[in-house]
């Protein structure tokens, strides 16, 4: 059985909750939990340090939506696209812009024409690298790591 500790607490004005987790599986249980309310179009920005627990939380994502195949961190490939077999969601990006210095390197990846599309989720690591090239999010989800403790604030 999987305990998974939570506790709601107040940021910038909304509740969020924060969770404890200490393996992969508790991790991708919070993301289970969290995908069951995701409708399509959402833009998630995910921030945390290196190995915090962000590619785990997008495949946990993934699982729910069916798609079986290995998720992989995109540090190198930028974008990963995982499509899916939902009635409503056909894709998952998960991209991470940890390696891109410089604006213009956005441009090939297109990511204009899928970002809010209502039958894309987007999860993005190390968005702060390009928040005004971003926008918005729909969510923001910080991951922190310390010792064999991690926690997940959502």
């Amino acid at each position: 059985m999987i305990r998974l500790h939570s506790k709601q607490i107040q940021t910038c004005g909304s509740p969020s909750m924060m969770y404890e987790t200490h393996n992969e599986q508790e991790t991708k249980k919070i993301a289970a939990v969290f995908a069951q309310t995701l409708v399509g179009g959402e833009v998630v920005f995910l921030s945390g340090d290196l190995g915090s627990g962000k590619t785990t939380f997008v495949r946990g994502v993934a699982e729910v939506f069916g798609f079986r195949q290995p998720v992989r961190s995109p540090s190198f490939t930028i974008v990963n696209r995982y499509p899916v077999d939902h009635d409503a969601i056909k894709q998952i990006l998960h991209i991470d812009f940890y390696r891109i210095d410089d604006p213009k390197e956005l441009a090939p990846l297109a990511l204009e024409e899928e970002l809010g599309r209502p039958d894309t989720l987007a999860f993005i690591e190390w968005p702060e690298r390009f928040t005004s090239f971003l926008g918005t999010p729909t969510q923001e989800i910080a991951f922190e790591v310390k010792k064999f403790k991690h926690t997940i604030q959502i």
